[in-house]
């Protein structure tokens, strides 16, 4: 595996790790893969412990590899995003059913509290209408 593809991963990992533990600190629902609390908070921990021990033991597993600083931003910026995606997509997907859409529509990212992003985002355009 390649330096940066390997950096991509582990920030990816990281990332999804720390939305998911901005969601359950946050109360907001929609964000979260897993409802049951104390299993939201093993997923959070087993995906933010792998990137801080690659992060910590980086220059031990790569001593003469490094990773330009135009090149580094590059891949931060596009696993964090790549973390938002496949937060939303996933806790969509799984959440779909559990979630009622029967609440009033809130505003902002208090809609997240009971509503996926794409219940949120579809009950918004209706009420536009």
């Amino acid at each position: 595996m390649s330096l940066g593809s390997e950096y991509f991963l582990f920030v990816s990992c990281s990332a999804l790790g720390f939305i998911q533990a901005a969601a359950i600190a946050g109360g907001l629902r929609g964000l979260l893969f897993s409802q049951n609390r104390l299993f939201a908070r093993l997923i959070t921990g087993a995906l933010i412990a792998p990137g801080a021990i690659i992060f910590f033991t980086w220059n031990y597993r790569n001593p003469v590899g490094i990773i330009e600083g135009s090149q580094q931003a590059g891949l931060f910026s596009l696993a964090a995003l790549s973390a938002i995606a496949i937060t939303i997509i996933v806790s969509s997907l799984l959440n779909h059913s559990r979630l009622k859409t029967t609440v009033p529509v809130q505003s902002g990212l208090e809609a997240l509290k009971e509503r996926t992003y794409f219940q949120a985002l579809s009950a918004r355009l209706k009420w536009r209408r």
